[in-house]
């Protein structure tokens, strides 16, 4: 895997590619030298071949021309001298060029030795030419300076010859290391040109897959977000404020409409198709932001058929593409459907504020002007029960004792009425409150009717939660106001609050609750209960699970309390057994 990394990593490729690239230089450097050594070498041999040449051949000059003297002194024939004889003018151009090819001062210093010893040689030619007939006695002494002489240019000569033979011998050491280790360089030159060409080669061919792969994946990607704009009712588009040219998605004319040249698509163009009412704002929009390059969105009205009109949003913003020039991007919407919605929406919401006046005139109704007339009702049936209650007879005393009932049902429903409706629109405005202070407020508003119905209220230690206090004062008057109507006869109420504990799987709704998140107040008291298929049912408005006449009850005051909850974004639930009593567990959010 790490090697695998190393491959692809790009840094690593530039940096062995770097590398590479120097050591080829280096030994690209290394190899030039060699060659120029090799060249250099074979130079040098070269010079000191010639100079082997040129001493070679002055030497062979002075030494046939002794063979030549001698030969005329002994056989007296003058043609030893005129066929055989090197005349010291042809030298001169060997010694020149000799010394042209000394390498050094010590080369040029023999040069100028040799050329004495055979100038001087050349002179006794001429003298012992003179003397051959004429002196007898003196020609022997002539010969034997001349030996000397020729002695000396023999030994120069030797010496000479020998240093250039081993130079030449030198130089040949030099150039046959030079050409072998040119080979190995060029071996290695070529081996490592050949390794870089096979791995970029392999790169490369890495590299093209990957490229298609990604290719494939951009072509899906693209096919995808056609698809996805189509589906979305949406397109986009690019124009190029430099170039001047203008690009789009597929599905920007079913967004406008058909019947655009797209090779002439353009600002003008798209004007053109918008409803009359719209176009003088969006070409001053465009025309602004365009020209300050801030970003903005418009809604407008297009024209794509004779009768057709869609509802089209526009969002443009700028940027700069990889070459620096400033593009305009621009992403249409077709909320054609979402503006009708919005309309039905508004004529909904029309509607619902008319019927809220309604509902609003009803509550008024229900907490004034039905209960004046009740109240009177009520006044006149006290003063008959302490005044005439004796003159009736007794279907009579029947007849209003129902009446009497009747009406204090009718209160007690118009004054849950009245809650419930302060439940549904009274103001939310949450405070931090102890739950035990409202509880201990609870207890002295119903005292009299625990005192009456002898009923044992325990309230343990409740927390401080972030709460609406009215609506949690009537939360607890209504658990409690229930647990004392369903009272089972001859047992003495038993209420207890607390707090519980939220164990690890316990869960509302299929959403586990965690301690952290949740406050659990637990009411629970030993009233006459209720079968547990009806545990969802106690909080439906005006559902009554109890028919008998004995209990009291309007059917609204649990479905308050579960509004309450739901202002709270909290939860409620009811369990109950037929005989045993009830338990509701409220969760708060903290």
């Amino acid at each position: 895997m790490k090697s695998a990394y190393l491959y692809k990593s790009s840094l690593v490729i530039k940096i062995a590619l770097a590398t590479a690239v120097l050591l080829i230089a280096y030994i690209t450097g290394l190899f030039f030298t060699q060659m120029q050594n090799i060249g250099s070498s074979f130079d040098a041999m070269s010079l000191s071949n010639k100079r082997l040449l040129k001493i070679q051949s002055i030497y062979s000059a002075v030494s046939l021309n002794e063979s030549s003297l001698n030969s005329y002194i002994i056989l007296k024939d003058s043609a030893y001298l005129q066929d055989r004889f090197v005349k010291q003018s042809m030298l001169d151009t060997d010694f020149v060029q000799l010394k042209a090819l000394s390498k050094n001062k010590h080369d040029s210093l023999s040069c100028d030795k040799l050329r004495e010893l055979v100038d001087r040689r050349y002179a006794m030619f001429d003298q012992i030419f003179s003397q051959a007939d004429k002196k007898p006695d003196s020609l022997a002494s002539m010969l034997h300076q001349a030996d000397i002489v020729s002695d000396q240019i023999r030994e120069l000569t030797s010496t000479l010859l020998e240093d250039e033979v081993s130079r030449v011998h030198k130089y040949e050491i030099a150039h046959k290391y030079d050409v072998d280790t040119s080979v190995i360089t060029s071996f290695i030159l070529v081996t490592i040109a050949l390794f870089i060409l096979l791995v970029s080669l392999n790169r490369i061919n890495a590299d093209l897959k990957s490229l298609k792969q990604l290719n494939d994946e951009l072509q899906f990607v693209n096919h995808t977000f056609n698809n996805a704009e189509k589906v979305a009712g949406m397109s986009h588009w690019k124009y190029n404020l430099v170039t001047r040219k203008f690009s789009f998605s597929d599905n920007f004319f079913s967004l406008i409409g058909k019947g655009f040249d797209a090779s002439k698509l353009g600002l003008k163009s798209i004007i053109a198709r918008l409803h009359p009412d719209d176009r003088d704002h969006v070409r001053h929009l465009y025309q602004t932001s365009s020209k300050q390059r801030q970003p903005f969105s418009v809604i407008y009205r297009m024209m794509v058929g004779e009768d057709e009109i869609k509802y089209v949003k526009t969002l443009v913003s700028y940027t700069e593409n990889s070459q620096g020039q400033m593009v305009e991007i621009g992403v249409n919407y077709d909320i054609t459907d979402q503006h009708q919605t919005t309309v039905e929406l508004q004529q909904n919401n029309r509607e619902l504020r008319d019927i809220n006046a309604e509902l609003e005139s009803f509550n008024n109704i229900v907490s004034h002007d039905l209960q004046e007339p009740l109240r009177k009702i009520q006044m006149f049936i006290s003063r008959i029960d302490e005044r005439e209650a004796e003159n009736l007879s007794d279907a009579g005393r029947d007849y209003f004792s129902r009446i009497k009932i009747s009406a204090n049902r009718m209160q007690n429903l118009l004054i849950d009425l009245v809650n419930f409706s302060r439940t549904m629109k009274g103001e939310k405005n949450f405070e931090l409150a102890s739950l035990n202070d409202i509880a201990a407020n609870v207890l002295t508003e119903l005292g009299m009717n625990i005192e009456e119905k002898n009923a044992v209220v325990t309230v343990k230690k409740l927390p401080t939660a972030l709460v609406i206090p009215f609506q949690m004062h009537q939360l607890f008057i209504n658990l409690m106001t229930n647990s004392l109507k369903f009272v089972k006869a001859g047992s003495r109420p038993e209420i207890t609050i607390k707090t519980g504990n939220i164990h690890p799987n316990e869960a509302v709704d299929g959403n586990l609750l965690k301690s952290s998140e949740w406050h659990k107040i637990v009411v629970s008291d030993n009233g006459i209960g209720f079968l547990p298929e009806f545990a969802d049912k106690v909080f439906l408005l005006f559902r009554r699970l109890e028919k008998d006449a004995d209990y009291s009850g309007t059917g609204i005051g649990l479905a308050i309390c579960k509004k309450i909850v739901e202002n709270h974004k909290g939860h409620i639930i009811a369990q109950g057994t037929p005989g045993k009593g009830a338990t509701f567990t409220v969760y708060l959010p903290k």
